[in-house]
């Protein structure tokens, strides 16, 4: 292996060995992300990527604590067959979480149901973590270059999820990650000159492509999620089943069943709900919107007129309107069925809008109405573009509970609740059009219908508005409250319309100009006379009651601090069951709790196991090694979340803030970690302050991103993903020097030399661990503290710079 690899022939086999694992496992972990969000919620499914991720740690730990068995002569062998074993094990752990029922935690065994997912998911990551490890730290090659190539890969698998999910499904998929695994299993082979196992590899890469061919060919494919959101799903019922890296998306077929509505009137006739040819459309298997049979026209669709969320089209019956998302296109029917001559539907979704305008066109109808546009776009970026004036824009209970390809608690919804967003959209109104927004309504603890009127009195604030509560109603009915949010004052004649219209469907009027609100939080929301007046009063409240912004997106994540530990039973009582949102925030902290102990074993388990072999380590050398690391881990994770949060609501597609946002942060800290072998650290007077260049270039892009973003806003996609890169990418190249930098300083010290994969695995451990820390500090106290605090972390790297380079 030794002279193979010092040959350039043997070393460019080692870095596309490198490249290929690297690039299959982020491939993996998006493609899991996007499997266990189907199978569980998005919150559970943070919970299990996080378990995942930290198998590449335990591999790195593998490495430091059991040395024999990674001696030098061994090191070629180990890479293939790490390699090798990780491609063949990560369609089994992939099989295995679509085979098991992920249900909610509730009790000690839910628990270790959870943990023994997560340990089968992080046993290909285990592979791939002895992988990385011996490459990046035993097999001779520069820091800079090996890390370099490995984030390079990273990047590009990144980009590769997004046209494979378009082409099958995420079962096939992940066995075409696996191939590639497989292929630098054959090219660690290579460098090692063994022949006869770089054939097993290309023949193993060979049968897992062929695999997923047939796979993907299946009707249904065999390797399928089999348990959907704790109920074994029956295929049988489904006539459509699309994936890509926003959601899955599955069609029931035909059946003859009464409409469905979000909240009927209570004088709804019995005649409106007459069965009808309907469809079922759901969102990862939870997220269900009805589609109904056109037939006649939207005038056959009565019963859409007794639906609390369609209100607004009695007050505003004609003029142009824009739909925020399409879904089973309910809302498209109800703006015909009024009298809107032009509807605009906006669906995040491509997969939708292409059932509508294909496998649907002729059930649904609504692509091929006269006046009706579907739009495949984030709605905010297209409000933004668009130089249209509405006298509608309905959007009815946004929230699909669906993870991104981004990550598992990346919610696409997020950046439509702000006050930023809300501003866009009334400025896409006629000066008495009206934008309406149905949410969900729990009589005894009205928390999310509180805060959506509390974002609206915000935003009018923010325009100007005197009387805030002059141009807003409020109508409720069952479990569904509707605003009516206009930049004028509504008329009287708004009102008398409203209150007969009421009074004629059975809605109960929660908020008008005329009376004071009979429910007490909501009364108390409504008597804000100003918006410094609202921060103090929603500070107070149980709930985090604060209109959402930009700097801290989280419309659907109430529960504040005090509550993270409180008994379900409690936090249930404060939210509809069926949501989990509160739930959601409390697995979170778990979450990040179970991850922080499982990193705190990973620090001290190794040392203690290897406490001969360090004991002439000094203490001061260890613990700047130690904490160099664990502090890069923790600043590059603040960073890469902030900038996933910021940047993703400017984006607001999901999948292209997947490509931009996670590939341009991983490429851009790559290419700075190739370019790391120019900075002379071991020597240079004063080299050693590298780590101010990320911090201070961190600071300057929070500092900059609330105004550029704003400023290009409006901007065609291209342009803004142009700006995105512009924006990431310094902070970025400047973090991927730290790493590659660091590892040359442990080498140097002769004492610190065996510690390379323990500080690998550390570095992983506690990255894992501030991925849920930022989220939570995020949530808490905004992007930019999150984004301050990473931009710190680099500071604090200082000292343990200086005593390396002493050590």
């Amino acid at each position: 292996m030794d002279e193979r690899r010092e040959s350039g022939h043997g070393r460019r086999f080692l870095y596309a060995g490198i490249f290929l694992v690297a690039q299959a496992a982020l491939m993996l972990e998006i493609l899991l992300t996007r499997i266990t969000s189907v199978v569980s919620w998005y919150h559970l499914a943070f919970f299990v990527i996080a378990l995942a991720m930290l198998g590449m740690t335990a591999g790195a730990v593998v490495v430091f604590v059991r040395p024999g068995w990674f001696a030098q002569a061994a090191i070629g062998r180990r890479l293939e067959s790490s390699a090798r074993w990780g491609a063949i094990a990560a369609p089994l752990a992939a099989a295995w979480v679509m085979a098991t029922p992920l249900m909610p935690v509730v009790d000690l065994m839910g628990f270790v149901a959870l943990l023994g997912v997560g340990a089968a998911l992080a046993l290909p990551f285990g592979m791939f973590g002895v992988t990385l490890t011996l490459a990046l730290t035993r097999a001779g090659l520069p820091p800079g270059a090996a890390y370099g190539v490995d984030l390079v890969g990273a990047s590009l698998g990144c980009l590769l999820v997004i046209p494979l999910l378009d082409l099958m499904d995420a079962g096939s998929a992940a066995l075409v990650a696996s191939s590639l695994a497989a292929l630098g299993a054959a090219s660690f082979a290579l460098a090692a000159g063994a022949r006869g196992r770089a054939l097993m590899g290309l023949v193993t890469a060979c049968a897992l492509v062929a695999l997923a061919g047939l796979n993907s060919a299946g009707e249904p494919p065999a390797l399928r999620p089999a348990w959907v959101k704790g109920k074994l799903e029956d295929v049988g019922s489904l006539e459509w089943i699309a994936w890509n890296t926003h959601s899955r998306i599955d069609i029931s077929w035909t059946k003859s069943a009464p409409p469905m509505l979000w909240a009927a009137g209570r004088a709804t006739p019995i005649s409106a709900l007459a069965p009808r040819p309907t469809r079922v459309l759901r969102i990862d298997g939870a997220a269900a919107t009805p589609i109904v049979a056109l037939g006649a026209g939207p005038h056959d669709h009565e019963y859409l007129d007794w639906d609390v969320s369609t209100a607004v089209h009695r007050l505003r019956p004609a003029g142009p309107a824009a739909v925020i998302g399409v879904g089973g296109g309910r809302d498209v029917l109800a703006a015909l069925r009024s009298g809107h001559e032009a509807v605009v539907g906006i669906e995040l979704n491509e997969a939708i809008v292409a059932a509508h305008q294909g496998k649907l066109a002729d059930f649904s109808g609504i692509s091929r109405l006269p006046g009706v546009r579907l739009v495949h776009d984030e709605a905010r970026s297209f409000l933004s573009r668009d130089q249209g004036a509405y006298e509608v824009i309905t959007m009815s209970l946004i929230d699909t509970w669906a993870a991104t390809g981004a990550g598992a608690y990346s919610l696409s919804e997020n950046g439509l609740y702000t006050t930023e967003a809300w501003e866009i959209f009334l400025r896409r109104l006629t000066p008495t059009g009206i934008f309406t927004v149905s949410r969900w309504y729990q009589p005894g603890s009205p928390g999310e219908t509180a805060r959506m009127i509390g974002l609206a009195m915000e935003t009018l604030w923010r325009r100007g508005a005197a009387d805030p509560l002059a141009h807003l109603a409020v109508l409720q009915q069952g479990t569904v409250a509707t605003l009516l949010l206009s930049p004028s004052p509504l008329s009287a004649g708004d009102l008398d319309t409203m209150q007969r219209e009421a009074a004629l469907r059975g809605f109960n009027v929660l908020v008008s100009p005329r009376r004071r609100p009979a429910n007490p939080l909501i009364a108390a929301v409504t008597a804000q006379k100003s918006s410094a007046a609202l921060a103090a009063w929603a500070a107070e409240q149980t709930l985090d009651l604060s209109p959402p912004s930009d700097a801290r997106p989280f419309f659907f994540n109430m529960l504040r601090p005090s509550g993270w530990l409180a008994r379900r039973e409690a936090v249930d009582a404060l939210d509809l069951a069926f949501l989990g949102n509160l739930r959601a925030t409390q697995t979170l902290v778990f979450a990040t709790g179970v991850s922080l102990l499982l990193t705190l074993g990973a620090i001290v388990g190794p040392l203690w196991l290897r406490r001969g072999a360090l004991s002439g380590i000094k203490g001061g050398s260890l613990a700047a090694a130690c904490g160099y690391f664990a502090l890069i881990g923790l600043g590059f994770m603040f960073v890469e979340m902030g900038l996933i949060s910021a940047i993703g609501v400017f984006l607001g597609h999901p999948t292209l803030a997947l490509a931009v946002v996670l590939g341009g942060i991983i490429l851009a800290t790559g290419i700075g970690s190739l370019l790391s072998g120019r900075v002379t650290v071991e020597t240079g007077r004063w080299a050693w302050l590298y780590p101010l260049a990320p911090a201070l270039l961190v600071t300057a892009t929070e500092l900059g991103i609330g105004p550029v973003t704003a400023h290009f806003v409006g901007e065609p996609t291209a342009v803004r993903v142009l700006v995105s890169l512009g924006l990431l990418a310094p902070s970025a190249l400047a973090m991927g020097l730290c790493f590659p930098l660091g590892l040359r300083l442990v080498g140097r010290a002769a004492s610190l030399g065996e510690l390379g994969p323990w500080l690998w695995g550390l570095n992983g451990a506690f990255g894992v661990s501030a991925s849920g820390l930022a989220l939570g500090i995020s949530m808490v106290a905004g992007i930019g503290v999150t984004m301050g605090l990473g931009a710190l972390c680099y500071v604090g790297l200082l000292p343990c710079v200086w005593a390396l380079r002493r050590a």
